[in-house]
């Protein structure tokens, strides 16, 4: 069924869709950590992408969806692939190797500031407003509250890794500047043939590096779980859904979760303090979350023909 969508101003299950996808991004860099030393990251790209393959595969196989209809839509899921899956999960997960888990989220909590420039310039209907803008700031505020100690500790690490991380988030926004590029294609199929292409790049690096997959821990491997059932297939759909549905903008926001999730489950888990700066920077978050949902969104037709979710 084809149906021509637009950007609509958000409602209150929106946002909760936006701090879910920010929850389920925090606590994938916990599951990294837990598993990138035993796997290697090559590995862990390979295990996450193949498991989050098969139940998106085995769904648009039982809905019946068409594949990509065109050489355009191939090309620009492939694109999508390379810079939404393949690189910055290798990246990360490299980068996982010499620096924290927690440093490493609050780097990727860059992110909402540069896709929100990537979609003012590549969108018709997803630009600043004035209510935006000022969500975005006092969420970033409330990401530097968390951020300063959390930096400050860790500049002595690897400055590579760093930078890994870095190039790993601008993949993301680049990939997510893309998403509505793709107009008659479904959301689970783009997700699926996303995963595959990831699948085919990898196979041959993993067969030139030769390295065997080594014995994991219980732990190991349920975290690689996780991370290809939850943090990758699921996100990956919910994520679509919000960009789609209320914009990138919109969606970049869940990066200000991001962090604090990170940061909560490492209290729960590791038993590390919630400080002053842990709860002035939820209160920003949640303002800005509040003041982004004032500002009108005016949508437009662009987005074209896409099939239905349902």
């Amino acid at each position: 069924m084809e149906t021509r969508q637009q950007l609509r101003h958000p409602g209150l299950a929106d946002f909760l869709k936006i701090a879910l996808l920010g929850a389920i991004w925090g606590s994938a860099f916990l599951a990294i950590k837990l598993s990138v030393h035993e796997t290697g990251p090559l590995w862990l790209v390979m295990i996450r992408v193949a498991v989050a393959f098969v139940p998106i595969a085995l769904f648009t196989l039982w809905r019946r969806d068409s594949l990509p209809p065109d050489g355009r839509e191939w090309l620009i899921i492939i694109l999508m692939s390379l810079l939404n899956t393949v690189g910055p999960f290798f990246l990360i997960s490299w980068a996982e190797l010499y620096i924290p888990a927690g440093v490493t989220s609050l780097i990727m909590g860059a992110g909402p500031l540069a896709t929100m420039v990537a979609a003012h310039f590549t969108t018709p209907d997803d630009r600043f407003t004035g209510n935006k803008l000022a969500g975005m700031l006092l969420g970033l505020v409330g990401l530097m509250l968390v951020a300063g100690p959390g930096i400050s500790q860790g500049l002595g690490f690897d400055a590579m890794a760093y930078g890994a991380v870095w190039l790993g988030m601008l993949c993301y926004v680049a990939a997510g500047a893309m998403i509505r590029l793709v107009r008659k294609t479904s959301v689970a199929m783009m997700t699926s043939v996303n995963m595959g292409v990831g699948i085919v790049t990898l196979t041959p690096m993993l067969l030139l590096a030769g390295e065997p997959l080594a014995p994991m821990s219980f732990t190991g491997a349920m975290a690689a779980l996780y991370l290809g059932l939850v943090c990758t297939g699921f996100a990956y759909l919910l994520r679509t859904h919000i960009t789609l549905s209320v914009g990138q903008t919109y969606m970049s926001m869940a990066s200000y979760v991001m962090p604090l999730s990170g940061v909560l489950l490492a209290w729960f888990i590791l038993g590390e303090p919630v400080t002053w700066h842990i709860l002035a920077a939820l209160a920003c978050v949640l303002g800005g979350f509040a003041l982004a949902k004032r500002g009108p969104v005016r949508g437009t037709s662009a987005g074209g023909a896409r099939k239905s979710i349902r």
